[in-house]
């Protein structure tokens, strides 16, 4: 069995993993440098055949254009396949990698744009809040995050494994919803 998960909730960049329902990925591709639509179906097409589960996708924090965009190709291809459809936050994918030295006293974090970030603790990945980077202080806590920010000691991820890895925590939750589906906005 394999689960499609896809994230594109990034600036400017799309990351599609197929994984096992236990988050063992299996294959992947993150893409960056062109626009969300054009990379999306270039990302997601080779998966395709490897799917035979569910899917997955990362309803935000995030770009307004991308998290949509994410969310509307993942519907597509759950309604086509008759797949359940299942999502998480964009923090809880940074959460669920392992991390070198994390724990729940860690800090995931994300790009916000306009210089602020999404940060959340670890182990309360679900809830995060926007803040000016400026002001962001992790402490001696370590920070971790899924793209290059400028964050002094950061912990760079990959996102392939990430996402891979957020598999079994989407899984374990009811599936989404198709007639309701909704972004998350952080303000």
């Amino acid at each position: 069995m394999s689960v499609l998960a896809i994230d594109t909730s990034s600036r400017s960049r799309v990351v599609v993993a197929v994984a096992s329902p236990d988050g063992t990925q299996i294959q992947g591709v993150a893409m960056r440098g062109e626009s969300v639509g054009t990379m999306m179906p270039r990302a997601i097409s080779p998966m395709l055949p490897l799917l035979s589960h569910a899917v997955v996708v990362v309803t935000g924090p995030g770009t307004y254009t991308g998290v949509r965009a994410g969310m509307a190709g993942a519907l597509g291809i759950a309604q086509a396949r008759d797949l359940p459809l299942y999502g998480l936050g964009a923090l809880e994918v940074v959460a669920c990698s392992p991390a070198p030295g994390g724990d729940v006293d860690s800090w995931v974090v994300a790009d916000a744009g306009r210089g602020a970030l999404y940060v959340a603790r670890r182990g309360d990945a679900a809830n995060p809040r926007r803040v000016m980077a400026a002001d962001f202080d992790g402490g001696d806590a370590q920070v971790s995050s899924t793209e290059p920010l400028a964050i002094e000691g950061l912990v760079v991820l990959d996102p392939v494994r990430a996402l891979a890895a957020a598999v079994a925590l989407a899984l374990s939750r009811p599936p989404l919803d198709r007639e309701g589906l909704t972004a998350l906005y952080v303000d």
